[in-house]
């Protein structure tokens, strides 16, 4: 996706005369920007959460970010809440490595992707479940693709990717990609 380019001409005057200066009128979304770039603070969400967590080995996909470094490992955190019936899930995947890629404790684990069904408050920022299209909008800007049932917003190699129903976030899913090249094709490839 390419982000909307629309500049205006300054017209600066300094003591050497006049100058002009193309300056760019709409920045790219700061807050789409910072939000993709870390949606959650990941050790402190894992250390407020009082539910019950399972955690796995997972193989990371093709369209993950696959930083080169060896001896790691593709982890991910299933967090249950029983508040609710049925039980609700929502999964994180991490990329650990080293001394501490067995631990729960480990700072130095790499956020790769958020499955979020269920509205949990100790996501901060990233509990969007509930929020209406135009929300999304007023926060993050309606430079996005359009999905079948959805919408997908990204920067760089990061991606959120939004289910909607009756223009409410039912679910979403947040993704540090292996690429920067982010279209319809891979969106449908990741969410089939």
């Amino acid at each position: 996706m390419t982000e909307k380019e629309t500049e205006q001409v300054q017209i600066v005057v300094d003591s050497t005369g006049l100058k002009i200066e193309t300056v760019e009128k709409n920045p790219k979304n700061l807050k789409l920007t910072s939000f993709l770039e870390n949606p959650i603070d990941l050790q402190e969400f894992k250390n407020k959460t009082k539910r019950d967590v399972t955690t796995s080995v997972t193989n990371g996909m093709e369209y993950h970010f696959h930083p080169k470094i060896n001896d790691s490992i593709y982890y991910s955190y299933n967090f249950i809440s029983t508040i609710n019936r049925p039980i609700e899930i929502n999964e994180i995947i991490v990329f650990k490595y080293g001394k501490n890629q067995q631990r729960y404790e480990d700072k130095t684990e790499i956020l790769i992707e958020l499955k979020i069904n269920n509205k949990d408050s100790d996501l901060g920022k990233a509990n969007l479940i509930g929020l209406s299209k135009t929300e999304l909008e007023s926060e993050f800007g309606t430079n996005y693709l359009t999905l079948d049932n959805g919408i997908a917003y990204s920067n760089e190699n990061k991606v959120l990717i939004i289910e909607l129903e009756d223009s409410k976030v039912k679910s979403f899913r947040y993704i540090k990609l292996s690429t920067e090249k982010i279209d319809k094709d891979l969106i449908e490839q990741i969410i089939k």
